[in-house]
């Protein structure tokens, strides 16, 4: 069972109390910590405290330098500025360097270096009048930032890439398609491995997901600009069935990182995978992406059956997942197919009843799940989902009354199920502890 930092944090503090109360022996706390890849001895919940201290320190040091400079920035001479705006960058990221290769620190310094850098391009720029294209200010900090973030393999500084190579892509992809983006992720993918980071990898995810989606815009939209389509909802299918494979295949691998990295990825890929199933559950919506549907043409369902049969082929041929999480990414390339080639717009009342019944069926998987295994955002996930669909059904009456009368009972039957299969396990529960006891 893998639990997040922070659970695991609380279950080290938790552990180290009933060390010093008495209850169990350094040993067994060391044992019992172990299942969950940590120590008694681990120090990193006060070097994280101190890490976060210290760069939110560092951040308000960089925002004072920057108000009192530029509450004097016309009455100082532009070399002046240019000099010292250099000097600044230079200073920071030598006295990081310095730090860093003596006792492996400094990454605070080397993270305000970054900011800096960044607003020495934007304010040189700015006295010089250079560049119409304001993106290329954002690309070329990004791509500044990125050789320091590979070197030190610090998750700090690739996080301060990565938010500004995502700004640079909402900027740049206006004008044209951010092709580049591509090196900025790769830097991150190799940070995220050699510091093992679930973190990082999480934010790679959406990052990548944000990169393609821009870019079947421009598929669509070129070569006037970005232009978003219903075929953008297939695309998301496919990359969530491909993180669905790709969390299974971090969940089978031995190293304990690489399994938080598929318990945190697999979280949030379930958690889109909700949202995206949500909106298809109103008629009006329906009825709208099935009549934008560009056919067996559009490139968002090419560009989704490739991630989709990628995942199947994952998942086939290395055995991973569950039978039926396997089933559902097998049968998704012939669902892609049937809606845009088979549903047309008069179909929109029976596409809108399938997807409530699929997600209803959603729930009571995640439920019967979260019941069984033991896991309380699965269980909380479904009980969540029920009550969405409840609300929305009491909003949006597809159908008629007698319809939305219908998914109420089913609803309060799932929720009632669930209790009851709940008291019966912890009744079978409770005897099997009095005999261990006994």
């Amino acid at each position: 069972m893998q639990l997040l930092g922070l659970l695991r944090r609380e279950l080290r503090s938790e552990c180290r109390q009933w060390v010093d109360d008495g209850d169990i022996s350094e040993d067994q706390g060391n044992r019992i910590l172990a299942r969950y890849g940590t120590r008694l001895d681990d120090d990193s919940d006060s070097s994280l405290a101190y890490k976060v201290l210290v760069t939110v320190a560092l951040l308000f040091v960089g925002m004072a330098i920057l108000l009192l400079v530029s509450a004097n920035w016309e009455t100082i001479p532009r070399a002046v500025r240019m000099l010292g705006l250099i000097a600044t960058t230079v200073a920071l990221n030598g006295v990081g360097i310095y730090q860093y290769l003596q006792r492996r620190e400094g990454i605070g310094w080397l993270f305000l270096g970054g900011i800096s850098y960044g607003a020495s391009i934007m304010l040189i720029a700015q006295i010089y009048h250079l560049g119409e294209h304001f993106p290329d200010g954002l690309f070329y900090w990004a791509l500044g930032v990125a050789p320091m973030a590979w070197l030190v393999r610090s998750r700090v500084i690739t996080l301060l890439m990565l938010a500004v190579a995502m700004l640079w892509l909402f900027a740049e992809g206006q004008f044209s398609p951010p092709w580049a983006m591509a090196l900025f992720m790769a830097v991150g993918v190799t940070v995220a491995v050699q510091a093992r980071s679930a973190g990082l990898m999480l934010v790679l995810a959406a990052v990548a997901v944000s990169w393609l989606n821009l870019l079947l815009g421009w598929a669509y939209g070129y070569p006037r600009g970005p232009d978003f389509e219903a075929g953008h909802l297939t695309l998301n299918l496919g990359l969530l069935a491909l993180l669905y494979a790709l969390v299974c295949w971090l969940g089978s691998r031995p190293a304990l990182h690489w399994q938080r990295a598929g318990s945190l990825i697999g979280l949030w890929t379930l958690r889109g995978y909700l949202l995206l199933l949500l909106p298809f559950t109103f008629s009006e919506f329906s009825e709208g992406y099935l009549h934008e549907q560009a056919g067996l043409t559009d490139p968002g369902l090419w560009l989704g059956l490739l991630p989709a049969l990628l995942a199947s082929s994952l998942l086939v041929f290395r055995r991973l997942g569950q039978t039926g999480g396997r089933l559902l990414v097998m049968l998704l390339p012939f669902v892609m197919l049937a809606i845009h080639g088979l549903l047309s717009r008069d179909d929109a009342m029976l596409f809108a009843v399938a997807v409530n019944l699929l997600a209803l069926l959603s729930a009571i998987v995640l439920i019967q799940e979260g019941l069984r295994r033991g896991l309380s955002q699965f269980f909380y996930s479904g009980i969540a989902l029920v009550l969405a669909l409840a609300v929305m059904r009491y909003l949006d009456l597809f159908g008629d009354y007698l319809g939305a009368a219908a998914m109420f009972l089913v609803a309060a039957a799932v929720l009632y199920g669930a209790a009851r299969y709940w008291r019966r396990q912890q009744r079978l529960v409770a005897p099997e502890s009095g005999e261990g006891q006994a």
